[in-house]
């Protein structure tokens, strides 16, 4: 029960994490700092990883939803401290690091045992739900986006594609 409720505190803080940017001195809005699975790869290399699958999956959502603004101008770009922003290139970090965010995540939550993996399933189910019909108003592309980068985290670590994809990781 302990990573399970770890597991959610990472969630909630990895959905609101990446604009921490906006309260640091020095960072622009839309680092690549906070906008990346970065911070994930931190909680895990330092042995949280109910808190990294948590953080890894929060920041997925948050990452996919960048990908819609009203424009690709001005704050809507990733930018590298000292470098500035990338630019047009700014997509595709988005996809690289929603992938990456999911590889963490499905890496942890494999080796959970079934019962926990169950819990994580209706966790993830809920969280978005909650933040795509309640914090984002558009939630078609992002919910793309999180449906391909998880099909290729699947297939890159030797799944099958099928319809039954999410019960077979979750089973």
């Amino acid at each position: 029960m302990e990573d399970i409720l770890l597991f959610l505190a990472g969630l909630i803080a990895g959905i609101r994490l990446p604009d921490l940017d906006l309260l640091t001195p020095g960072l622009s809005h839309r680092s690549a700092i906070t906008h990346s699975c970065l911070p994930a790869l931190v909680i895990w290399a330092l042995g949280v990883s109910p808190v990294a699958a948590g953080l890894a999956l929060g920041i997925a959502f948050h990452l996919s939803s960048d990908l819609q603004p009203k424009s690709w101008t001005g704050g809507a770009l990733i930018k590298f401290p000292v470098l500035g922003s990338i630019g047009m290139l700014s997509p595709i970090w988005l996809v690289a690091n929603v992938i990456g965010c999911l590889a963490i995540f499905m890496e942890v939550a494999s080796g959970e045992p079934v019962d926990a993996r169950q819990m994580i399933l209706a966790l993830c189910l809920l969280g978005a739900g909650w933040y795509f019909l309640q914090v984002e108003k558009r939630p078609l592309l992002p919910l793309i986006t999180l449906g391909f980068a998880i099909l290729l985290v699947h297939a890159i670590r030797g799944g099958t594609l099928s319809v039954k994809l999410v019960w077979q990781y979750f089973a």
